[in-house]
């Protein structure tokens, strides 16, 4: 893991938003979010760390905003009432098809992969629509693509480098880190692939592609969150705007 990412906060978010009466009176204005795609190495998380800090100092509003990662998984098994042992079965470098998981599958041991997965997206698309999430991976770019309050990048970076930071994060040779590195590329790509028919890589699923061999992860993240700020003009306070969308 590049960055920690505090599960306090992300459990908070989840327990003030999730545990809203559908009656209550909606926001009088849309807050954005932001998805990141990444390659493994990249520097995703601390990225998404970076921009939820530079937000919250940045924007007129000062209101925190909430990074989603490995959080989101125990959200979806929380809001459907899995056991947390399901948690297995909703890894992104875990393979579509197994015939031990088939067979669990039939049983009824656990719900489909089918099933895990469109609650996945269930999830990661009402945590845009409350916006001031960062939702990292999973296909949350592809997901919310019609949603005109998330903003999209992806970031990438050379083999060498990303196998480099494999190496130094997690103290491994060369060969486990080349190894590490190229089954989570793998395993993202195929998880896009399969239940969404997009490519990971295709640059027309983002607003904007980083290659951080060139731009330092605190300089992303300034350059996301200055165009998020201006996109959605989070430098005029809320109280200015009355009940006129950030949209407009």
């Amino acid at each position: 893991m590049w960055e920690s990412i505090s599960t306090q906060k992300s459990k908070s978010f989840i327990e003030h938003h999730f545990g809203q009466k559908e009656k209550e009176k909606p926001a009088t204005f849309i807050k954005p979010a932001v998805t990141i795609s990444r390659q493994e190495g990249a520097g995703g998380l601390t990225v998404a760390s970076n921009l939820a800090e530079y937000l919250e100092k940045n924007a007129a509003s000062r209101e925190p905003w909430t990074v989603f990662s490995q959080h989101l998984v125990a959200k979806v098994l929380e809001e459907y009432k899995h056991d947390k042992r399901i948690g297995d079965f909703m890894k992104e470098d875990r393979k579509g098809f197994s015939l031990a998981g088939a067979f669990e599958e039939f049983v009824g041991l656990h719900p489909s992969t089918w099933t895990l997965v469109q609650q996945t997206n269930a999830t990661i698309l009402r945590l845009a629509q409350i916006g001031n999430v960062i939702l990292v991976g999973r296909g949350a770019n592809v997901i919310t693509s019609e949603l005109e309050n998330v903003f999209h990048v992806h970031l990438v970076g050379s083999l060498e480098k990303r196998i480099e930071q494999a190496q130094k994060v997690f103290s491994l040779d060369r060969k486990a880190a080349t190894n590490y590195i190229k089954k989570k590329d793998e395993a993202r790509r195929r998880y896009l692939k399969d239940n969404f028919d997009k490519d990971i890589n295709d640059p027309l699923l983002y607003h904007v592609v980083i290659n951080t061999d060139l731009v330092r992860y605190d300089e992303a993240a300034r350059l996301f969150g200055g165009e998020v700020i201006k996109r959605f003009k989070l430098d005029i306070p809320v109280k200015a705007t009355g009940t006129k969308s950030h949209l407009s």
